[in-house]
């Protein structure tokens, strides 16, 4: 049960009126007296004892999915089938889908076994490292620009 105030919210009169704002899950239990400018507004200007007393109250609004316009897939069909609908979902559902992939992975790229690194995809990391490389000298960050040298080294002598 919420502690009731003994003394009105805007004055110190004895308490008459309780009434409990839930918000956010928080309950606050607030006292008037039976003179309290508080219910004589309410009642006059139609407010709501909170807006008189200056308390936000923030209702939550419902996350709304969207359907995909290619496939029609929503969210909620990931959530029971683990699948998603088709290329275009990935644009549309990004953002609860980016939140699930930080879930199960560290990262937003996989770097799991690939079977092997084709000469095109060795060549754009080359290339990356270098620019790395290049990046760590200029910034004097020696140790990442050791490791970046000994990458390219590696990715050098897989010709």
């Amino acid at each position: 049960m919420f502690s009731r105030p003994p003394q009105c919210h805007q004055c110190t009169h004895n308490c008459t009126v309780f009434f409990t704002l839930v918000a956010e899950g928080k309950a606050q239990t607030f006292g008037c007296c039976n003179q309290c400018p508080v219910l004589e507004n309410a009642g006059k200007t139609g407010f709501l004892p909170s807006e008189i007393l200056n308390i936000n109250l923030t209702v939550p609004t419902p996350v709304i999915r969207e359907r995909c316009p290619a496939c029609g897939f929503r969210w909620e069909d990931f959530e029971r089938t683990h699948r998603i609908g088709c290329p275009v979902c990935y644009q549309i559902h990004a953002k609860p889908l980016a939140e699930t992939i930080a879930l199960i992975q560290p990262g937003q790229s996989h770097t799991g076994r690939h079977p092997s690194l084709h000469e095109k995809d060795r060549l754009e990391r080359l290339a990356k490292a270098k620019t790395l490389l290049e990046e760590a000298i200029r910034e004097e960050d020696f140790e990442s620009a050791a490791a970046l040298r000994d990458q390219i080294s590696d990715l050098e002598s897989k010709k």
